[in-house]
């Protein structure tokens, strides 16, 4: 039997390199997808995530180093500002809710489920909207 019968359809997503975002074609059904559209994105993507994952915990340290000087003098957080804790757990949660918005956009579904899963995005984005994460605390 040819490949080609047992195929549904194609789906043509961005590449995964952030530069990119070239179509990567590909068929749907059984197996991995592709995430690039090249070997040299692949690799490029790995050296993008490298160098940033290398900021992250180069500014990781200075919060921590800055969050002990403030410890230091004896004075409380700003009152709506979030934990580095609880920063990623929201940030996780939007995550999460990003991809399955974003996974319905791009294979489309039927309305009522596009709208529970828009209200669990909104759920997950509010806590990082509204406190302490470089914008201004608003009454929802």
């Amino acid at each position: 039997m040819d490949t080609d019968d047992q195929s549904i359809g194609q789906i043509a997503p961005p590449c995964g390199r952030l530069s990119c975002k070239k179509p990567v074609v590909q068929e749907l059904g059984p197996g991995r997808r592709k995430e690039y559209c090249s070997d040299t994105c692949r690799r490029g993507a790995d050296r993008d995530y490298k160098r940033a994952k290398a900021h992250v915990d180069t500014f990781e340290e200075y919060l921590r180093r800055s969050q002990h000087e403030v410890a230091s003098y004896g004075r409380k957080a700003e009152a709506n500002a979030l934990s580095p804790e609880q920063l990623g757990h929201f940030e996780t949660s939007a995550r999460v809710a990003f991809a399955r918005a974003e996974t319905l956009v791009e294979v489309g579904v039927p309305a009522d489920l596009a709208a529970g899963e828009l209200a669990a995005l909104v759920q997950a984005l509010r806590p990082l909207m509204t406190a302490g994460v470089g914008f201004t605390a608003r009454s929802a």
